[in-house]
């Protein structure tokens, strides 16, 4: 059955109704052959497929919507709920299914993306949650010295770093995992979870080392939390500010690199003297403002009925759909994350991973006469890292549009001079990765908004970053090991 392109225009009598029902489409076929009801498909390209029937009550009303372009969509007021005998809605609310991801959902969010109003607050929901992730994966150290837990090739210290490449682990598994473990959630709430799971995260670590109860598996639990919290937020985040326009996620995005050296450069600096803060005060003090942006997302950024990607709602059988329909998506991203994985390697390997273990005694001389607190080497090192992954970020939506393999170049080139071991040449070696990350992060982010449906907008994103994060979990895995490399080999 192929959907009718009539919509009516008034109102209509009450009546039985067969509704057919695909992916991205739904026929209303009545009793009488004298109107039929169409929800329009949100792409031009496709047709339709696995369609079933359902029966139910027809709408007592009926009102085109202000279609966009070629794209019609309508809404319909139900008397009563359908029923859904063959579970083709994966328990979706039928009424979301009928207001079109590509036709309602645009004429809702295309003022808001063409209206110049950028929601900067999106930046202070970001920077808290990087704020996070960075406790996790920057003052590791620090947490692996609070165990007891030598910097050696011991089986101890190599157990260590597998429990906090659990980080980069289920991160990796939850890019995808989202759509189905909470495919029953719409993109807004699962940045909620993901906040609530980052902030389980360092409470977490905060009272295991209040409590002095040192074993591995609580490193693996806040590592693993943190990575749930990873993988659902970023990809979800983008999908609900995409509506928004390139100003509003341009602006966003600059909270990554800012929230990651609020810790690494500030924590820092606590951590070292006069003030010697300790580790755990670091991460209370991360959960209190993760709380902070999540009340700015509930307050400041706006709801949308229908967000890029709302079909994700439907779960497992949304997931599948979108995977069948790749033709619509994949050709044209599949090769750009393979620039990011690149990126994620270099990023948890080296900027700041393997500088941790390498500058590991309690100063760090950088010739001429030079020595520095190691606390105080790393909020400099920190600081050209903050410096290198905002220039990418606020470059990367200016400079002419280029495949991101080519930033790859500074990534190579910032780990390389890393592994030559010249403390005076580490804040480059951070700046150099850094520089990569944003620009690479920021090219494939705009990419994705220019040449992706909306439709598919969620489910490329989490390709992306799901493909990039091999990489991360690579890179983190290898760190002990190239650790023993470089200090074992130069000795």
């Amino acid at each position: 059955m192929e959907p009718s392109e009539a919509l009516p225009a008034a109102a209509v009598t009450p009546q039985k109704v067969t509704a057919s029902c695909s992916g991205d489409g739904l026929l209303l076929s009545p009793g009488s052959a004298s109107a039929s009801w169409t929800r329009a498909s949100s792409t031009s390209t496709g047709s339709s497929s696995s369609w079933a029937s359902i029966e139910g009550s027809s709408p007592h009303r009926s009102e085109p919507s202000p279609g966009i372009g070629s794209e019609v969509g309508v809404r319909l007021l139900f008397e009563k709920d359908f029923e859904d005998p063959e579970g083709v809605l994966g328990g979706c609310d039928l009424t979301e299914l009928l207001l079109p991801s590509g036709g309602l959902g645009d004429a809702a969010e295309k003022p808001a993306a063409e209206s110049g109003q950028v929601y900067w607050e999106g930046f202070f929901v970001v920077l808290p949650f990087y704020c996070g992730y960075a406790a996790l994966f920057g003052c590791q150290h620090a947490i692996k010295a609070r165990f007891g837990i030598k910097d050696d090739s011991s089986e101890t210290s190599h157990d260590f770093g597998f429990a906090v490449s659990s980080l980069y682990l289920f991160s990796l598994v939850f890019r995808v995992a989202h759509k189905v473990v909470l495919g029953g959630f719409s993109p807004r709430t699962r940045v909620y979870l993901a906040m609530s799971c980052m902030i389980l995260s360092m409470l977490v670590v905060a009272v295991v080392c209040a409590m002095e109860s040192y074993h591995i598996y609580w490193v693996c639990l806040a590592y693993s939390l943190g990575g749930v919290a990873v993988g659902t937020f970023e990809s979800n985040l983008l999908s609900c500010l995409t509506p928004f326009g390139h100003r509003t996620k341009r602006v966003a995005i600059l909270g990554m690199p800012a929230g990651v050296n609020l810790v690494l450069i500030g924590g820092f600096f606590a951590m070292g003297p006069p003030l010697e803060v300790p580790v755990t005060a670091i991460f209370l003090g991360v959960a209190c403002i993760l709380a902070a942006g999540m009340a700015v997302f509930g307050l400041r950024i706006p709801v949308l009925t229908n967000p890029a990607g709302f079909t994700s709602q439907c779960g497992l059988k949304s997931l599948v759909y979108d995977v069948r329909r790749f033709r619509d998506w994949l050709p044209q991203v599949w090769h750009y994350p393979l620039a990011f994985t690149v990126d994620m390697f270099t990023l948890a390997c080296f900027s700041p991973g393997l500088a941790l273990y390498l500058y590991d005694t309690e100063t760090v001389s950088m010739g001429a006469g030079v020595v520095l607190q190691t606390d105080t080497f790393f909020a400099l090192n920190n600081t050209m890292n903050m410096t290198g992954g905002l220039l990418g970020r606020w470059l990367s939506y200016r400079l002419q549009p280029r495949h991101p393999m080519v930033y790859t170049s500074c990534s190579i080139a910032g780990a390389c001079l890393l592994l030559l071991r010249i403390p005076i040449l580490a804040p480059l070696s951070a700046f150099l990765v850094m520089l990569g990350d944003g620009l690479i992060y920021g090219t494939i982010s705009r990419h994705v908004d220019t040449v992706v449906p909306k439709e598919f907008n969620l489910t490329a994103i989490s390709y992306w970053l799901f493909v990039g994060d091999f990489g991360s979990v690579i890179g983190s895995t290898m760190i002990p090991y190239i650790r023993d490399w470089i200090v074992l080999g130069f000795r």
